[in-house]
């Protein structure tokens, strides 16, 4: 894995590829663990500003799970492209409400193909996600226990709460409570800056339902959408049976939504095994 091509004729151009890729409608999955440690090859594929802000980070965990996200993501990029880690810059949008680059949605700046990215994080664990399509939501949970009276919440919808009222507590209800979670989150991630007003109880997730659903999100009317509500597909990803994991896309594309292609990264020896938890 990560293996880089090195001569490349026109038909394996960055253009190309992502033509093959665009025509199945493939979504690419990679996740992977926070090392131990920085690893001297992570930091060579940083640029200046990502090495200054990795200076920055007070805490040594959160540089090493910095480094290694900047430089794993470039791989995964470039192994789907088929150029160099190095010819690949992904950088963050500027936020559409507070101007911050830290707060914007991921974008790929080179190579300079239509690519969509979406990275989550929890805890030493991140998700990349990579499609074709206008847009991409990717969220991740750890699995905890769910308290009784965490189902009164307000986010959840009434079918949702009833539904999870009907489980018997423990690893089963907490399973689905996460699922309804990062399924709304995802989709809101790929809503991005559209999602401002969007409760996550206006967002049915259909928890009795597993692996792939269509949920729909409320918004400001327009051509496409008449009655302002979009469609989401949004796919479970079996990441660990310890961990709650979803991505969404917008239902109705063309070619519409491929099969998930799931990638997991090489690990140093010292580390452990590539999806371990």
């Amino acid at each position: 894995m990560f293996e880089n091509s090195g001569g490349r004729g026109a038909e394996d151009s960055p253009a190309a590829v992502f033509r093959a890729l665009r025509a199945g409608g493939d979504t690419h999955v990679w996740w992977w663990r926070r090392p131990l440690r920085t690893d001297p090859a992570d930091l060579a594929l940083l640029n200046t500003e990502e090495f200054r802000q990795a200076l920055c980070l007070h805490s040594e965990r959160d540089a090493t799970s910095y480094v290694h996200t900047r430089a794993t993501a470039r791989r995964a990029v470039g192994e789907l492209l088929a150029v160099a880690p190095g010819d690949v810059d992904i950088a963050k949008r500027l936020c559409s409400v507070c101007g911050d680059p830290g707060h914007g949605p991921t974008r790929l700046d080179s190579p300079e193909v239509p690519l969509t990215i979406g990275l989550a994080r929890t805890g030493d664990h991140t998700v990349l996600t990579v499609g074709t399509g206008a847009t991409i939501g990717v969220a991740v949970e750890h699995l905890r226990p769910v308290r009784q009276d965490v189902l009164s919440e307000s986010w959840l919808t009434p079918d949702e709460a009833l539904h999870l009222l009907e489980l018997p507590r423990g690893a089963v209800r907490d399973k689905v409570y996460y699922r309804c979670w990062t399924r709304k989150e995802a989709v809101l991630r790929a809503l991005g800056h559209a999602s401002e007003g969007v409760r996550p109880d206006q967002v049915e997730s259909y928890p009795a339902t597993t692996d792939t659903v269509l949920m729909y999100c409320p918004g400001t009317p327009d051509a496409l959408h008449p009655d302002g509500r979009t469609a989401w597909v949004v796919r479970d990803l079996a990441l660990s049976t310890r961990v709650a994991a979803a991505v969404a896309q917008p239902a109705g594309t063309e070619p519409p939504c491929g099969p998930v292609r799931m990638h997991l990264p090489e690990r140093p020896a010292r580390d452990a095994a590539p999806g371990a938890l």
